[in-house]
């Protein structure tokens, strides 16, 4: 299981940062503080994971969940906050939700395979369309004459167990 930092105080936070819709990142620097990321200004690092991330009092934070905490006040705490449009730098307030690992899963993009087809969808030998996901654990598939159909099977078993994290 993935491990969360815990968010420091709220009003320590609100001292030195603010949202800010301008900003790249959604979240700026009110307050300098020392070192040289310290300046006053927009927080634009973007860590190896290809989220924004920001650094206080030694520790570092990924900005999604900084702003979702600053926002609602709410600490995410073990679950995750998710980007609904799938954007991991799209760091809107409205972009930004507290779901489980599950529903995050949900509502990610396909992993990069050999072909281009959508998630979920294999072509078979006989040149038909398998359609396949995975709902409470087990899997769910269904074999299409073709691609169109096989994109609706999905779309409507995805919006039907998952709900608002079902991605088209």
């Amino acid at each position: 299981m993935i491990s969360f930092t815990a968010m420091p105080s709220l009003t320590d936070l609100q001292a030195r940062y603010k949202i800010d819709p301008e900003s790249p990142s959604g979240l700026s620097r009110i307050k300098a503080t020392t070192g040289r990321n310290g300046k006053v200004g927009h927080v634009v690092s973007i860590g190896s994971d290809g989220y924004y991330r920001m650094q206080f009092n030694g520790q570092f934070y990924r900005t999604h969940r900084v702003i979702y905490y600053m926002h609602t006040g709410i600490d995410p705490a073990e679950l995750v906050v998710d980007h609904r449009d799938g954007d991991c730098l799209n760091n809107n307030v409205e972009n930004l939700r507290a779901c489980t690992q599950q529903q995050n899963k949900w509502n990610s993009k396909r992993y990069a395979k050999s072909s281009d087809l959508p998630k979920g969808i294999s072509k078979l030998p006989n040149g038909w369309y398998r359609a396949q996901l995975s709902i409470n654990g087990e899997p769910h598939f269904s074999e299409l004459a073709n691609l169109r159909a096989a994109q609706n099977y999905l779309r409507s078993r995805r919006k039907e167990s998952h709900g608002e994290f079902a991605r088209a």
